[in-house]
This record gives structure tokens, sequence and C-alpha cells, in this order.
């Protein structure tokens, strides 16, 4: 399975899926988290990870310009029988509220594997669903939204929130 944000996604004859994202975003060069920060990783894992440490792969600097906007220009993650994640991290200060939005295709169509919006709870340990979708066809832009009306458990110590996407190779 493939989770990426690249300009077009493959089908392979075997269980490989290319899920491709491309959230708007922008990305400070600030060491620590303040006003701008974010941060983006992606990974392909056998079993999914439980905590919101960042991916294996950081987005090199190319893949942030890519996700920036809404233009159809997507970042590629690629795994076979594997969960296929893209993650980002947003500092929000104290805001109390957020909308979380994520746009992206799948090669894998989600009918066949759920495509999950998930954000990370520092109160519980473990990654809530916010959003889901089962019914977008083969490389069709999608897009998966959150209204989050309370992030008290949602932020860590340094008020950044912990999103990911992902999808399973079926």
């Amino acid at each position: 399975m493939s989770l990426s944000v690249s300009p077009s996604a493959s089908v392979s004859p075997s269980a490989s899926v290319s899920l491709s994202v491309s959230p708007s975003a922008s990305i400070s060069a600030s060491p620590s988290p303040s006003a701008g920060y974010k941060e983006y990783t992606r990974g392909d894992y056998a079993v999914l990870p439980t905590d919101s440490n960042n991916l294996e792969t950081n987005y090199s600097g190319q893949d942030v310009t890519d996700v920036a906007t809404d233009n159809d220009v997507y970042v590629a993650q690629s795994g076979t029988d594997e969960f296929v994640l893209h993650q980002y991290k947003d500092f929000i200060g104290d805001k109390g509220t957020a909308t979380l939005t994520w746009k992206g295709r799948t090669n894998l169509a989600s009918s066949l594997s759920t495509v999950y919006l998930q954000i990370y709870n520092y109160d519980s340990d473990e990654w809530d669903t916010v959003d889901s979708d089962d019914s977008s066809a083969v490389d069709t832009k999608f897009t998966l939204t959150a209204s989050m009306a309370d992030l008290t458990n949602y932020k860590d110590d340094t008020n950044v929130i912990s999103c990911r996407i992902y999808q399973e190779a079926v």
C-alpha cells in the first residue's frame, strides 16, 4: 500500500496502494513550536504506531511546498501489505477549537480499505478517529474533515496537535 502526495498514482497487481495527500500548509524555520510551526512526516508500517512520534521519513522542503496549496500536486508514500501514513503536527497555541482538513487520493478504492483521519489524544494516549472515507473511487480526489470543538485533550505540552491519515493495503 502506498500513501502519497504526488501528481499521479500507480496501481500494481499486488496489494500495493498509493494514498496521496495535499493538506494546505506552510512550514516555519522556527526550531521550537511557535506560531507558524508545522511538521510533516510519512511512512509505511506493518503495525500502526501507537504514539505521536514522527514517522520514519520527514517531508522534504519540496514536499512541503507541494502540499502548501490545493493544486493537485501530491507527496507519495508507498508500501505493500502495510499501513501507509502521512502525519502532520501543527502549533495551535491557545486556540480551543480547530477544523482538520485533508485532501488527497489513493490508488486503492476506499471501499476496499477505508481511509482514516485521526488526531492524537494526549489524555488517553490513543489516536481518535475523527473522519473516514469508505466510498471514494481509485485516483479520485476526496476530502476528510473534522471540526474539533474542544482541543483540551489533543494538545501536547507545547500546544501542538498531531494528526494522521492512513489506509491499509489489502
